[in-house]
């Protein structure tokens, strides 16, 4: 009878041995992992997001085209931010603190309209895409401000007015506001 309580106890042992060797394996695998999946996340928000500021381009320079025009683009924001710069007439996202090296730290790389950019911060990034106007005077609401769109659960309708020649700045005047 000794024997048999010996042999439980020993297979209760194994039990345990083995069910901390499975939960050990299972925690290194999720440490390498779950990087790599948010890596891949970010990523695609980057694109994403790239896509959309295509889309938002494309609207202002229709609009651009004829006085009175009005476009109305959904964005939605999932991480990062946007700004809708009127001083520096320009649309800016921004995704930091990522792991996502996307292109060259430093180097400003267009693609089309977009000109993106990679900064170092620490061990991690911040990448930032840039929609630069020259031909427009960019204002928000009539004001020649910044406008910081945050991420948020629902899509951010902005709508973008072609207002006229502007004599001052001898530019044609896009309002770009958010509804």
């Amino acid at each position: 009878m000794f024997l048999v309580s010996g042999k439980r106890g020993q297979v209760w042992v194994e039990t345990a041995i083995y069910t901390l060797i499975g939960l050990t394996v299972i925690a290194i695998v999720l440490s390498v992992a779950t990087p790599q999946l948010q890596r891949m996340k970010d990523r695609g928000v980057v694109s994403q997001t790239a896509d959309s500021l295509f889309l938002i381009n494309k609207k202002m320079l229709e609009v651009g085209d004829v006085s009175g025009n009005i476009r109305i683009v959904r964005f939605k924001i999932n991480k990062g931010s946007m700004e809708i710069d009127g001083e520096n007439d320009l649309i800016r996202y921004g995704l930091e603190n990522t792991n996502v090296k996307y292109s060259e730290p430093g180097v400003p790389v267009s693609e089309g309209d977009i000109v993106y950019l990679t900064e170092e911060y620490g061990k991690r990034y911040n990448i930032f895409l840039s929609l630069e106007y020259e031909d427009f005077d960019i204002v928000n609401n009539g004001n020649d401000d910044k406008r910081v769109l945050n991420a948020a659960g629902v899509a951010y309708e902005i709508k973008i007015e072609n207002l006229g020649f502007d004599e001052g700045s001898g530019k044609i005047k896009l309002d770009v506001g958010v509804i």
